[in-house]
C-alpha cells in the first residue's frame, strides 16, 4: 500500500494515533464502542470465550468483552493505544495487550475461540486479506471471525463539515474533497473478503448510532490531529488557515442546526471451518 492511495498501513497508523490518543478517547471512541458491542451481541459467544482483539485501538471491543466475561488479547501497532487499552482492562482478570502487527499475529494455530477487529483491517487495502487469514489461523475450527467497517465513505459524522468546507474553499491547489474511505463500504463486500481468508457461513448486518459532535468554537483545535490525514485539509490549512477556518466553522454552525445524520457501518461474521468441512475455490462450504 502506498499513501498516495489514501489507505491506512500499520506503519502510518502507528504515528497518526499515537499523536491524536486524547482526542481519539473523546470523539471517536465512543463510535467504535458502540459497533463493537453490537458485533459482540451478533456473534453470541458463550461467557468465558477467549478472543484476540485485532487493531483494538483503546479496547473499544476488548473492554466490552471482558465485561461480558470473556477473556483475551488485544493487540494494536500503537503504543499509546495499547497502553491506554492496557489501563482500561485493568479491573478484568484474563486480559492481555501488546504491540503487535495484525499482519504477522505472534500466536499459535487455533489458539483463539473468535477474532474481531472493529474499524482496523478493513482500511490494509491489498493486505486486508493477509490481515484475515491471519485472524482465520489463530482461531479454532468452529470459531468466530467479525469485522467492522463504516458503510459510508466519510466515516465519522464529524468529517461532514470538513468535506463541505475543503470544496468551499475552492482553491485548484487544495482540490475537491475526497472522501478517505472506498473499500469495503457495503455489507457483500465485507461477506466476500471473509470468504475469501477461508471463512463459512459469513453473514452481515449494519447497524448505526447518533454521536455528538464538538462545539464551533472548539472544532479545529480538538479534532485538527485526526484531520490531518486528509491531504485536502492538510494543503487548505497550509494555504490560508484563517480563511479555512473560518469556513469550517460556518459549516459546523451549520450542521449543529440540522439533525444530525446517524453514523452507519456494517457488520460482518465468518466461521472457521471445522476439519469436516472443505472449503471450494468459489468461498462455499461442502461436507
Amino acid at each position: 500500500m502506498k499513501k498516495d492511495d489514501q489507505t491506512v498501513t500499520e506503519a502510518t497508523a502507528l504515528h497518526s494515533f499515537d499523536a491524536m490518543l486524547t482526542t481519539y478517547e473523546r470523539w471517536a471512541q465512543p463510535c467504535s464502542q458502540t459497533f463493537s458491542r453490537a458485533a459482540l451481541d451478533g456473534a453470541a459467544l458463550p461467557v468465558g470465550a477467549t478472543i484476540l482483539d485485532v487493531c483494538a485501538g483503546m479496547g473499544a471491543l476488548a473492554v466490552p468483552a471482558a465485561e461480558l466475561g470473556h477473556r483475551g488479547w488485544a493487540i494494536d501497532v500503537s503504543p499509546g493505544m495499547i497502553e491506554r487499552a492496557a489501563e482500561r482492562l485493568k479491573p478484568h482478570a484474563g486480559w492481555s495487550t501488546e504491540v503487535m502487527d495484525a499482519l504477522d499475529l505472534h500466536f499459535g494455530d487455533n489458539e483463539f475461540d473468535a477474532a474481531f477487529s472493529v474499524l482496523g483491517v478493513v482500511y490494509f487495502g491489498p493486505e486486508t486479506g493477509t490481515a484475515l487469514e491471519q485472524m482465520v489461523r489463530v482461531v479454532r475450527p468452529g470459531g468466530v471471525i467479525s469485522v467492522v467497517n463504516w458503510a459510508e465513505p466519510l466515516g465519522a459524522t464529524f468529517f461532514i463539515p470538513v468535506s463541505r468546507a475543503v470544496d468551499r474553499f475552492d482553491d485548484p491547489e487544495v482540490g475537491k474533497f475526497v472522501a478517505p474511505l472506498t473499500e469495503f463500504l457495503e455489507g457483500p463486500q465485507l461477506e466476500r473478503a471473509l470468504s475469501g481468508a477461508g471463512c463459512v457461513d459469513v453473514r452481515s448486518e449494519s447497524v448505526s448510532g447518533h454521536f455528538a459532535v464538538p462545539s464551533a468554537e472548539i472544532f479545529m483545535e480538538e479534532l485538527d490531529s485526526v484531520f490531518q490525514v486528509l491531504p485536502q485539509y492538510r494543503a487548505a490549512i497550509a494555504k490560508d488557515r484563517d480563511r479555512f477556518r473560518d469556513i469550517l466553522v460556518e459549516e459546523v454552525l451549520l450542521m449543529a442546526s440540522k439533525e444530525l445524520p446517524p453514523a452507519r457501518a456494517n457488520i460482518a461474521y465468518g466461521r472457521v471451518p471445522t476439519p469436516q468441512e472443505t472449503v471450494g475455490s468459489s468461498g462455499l462450504a461442502t461436507s
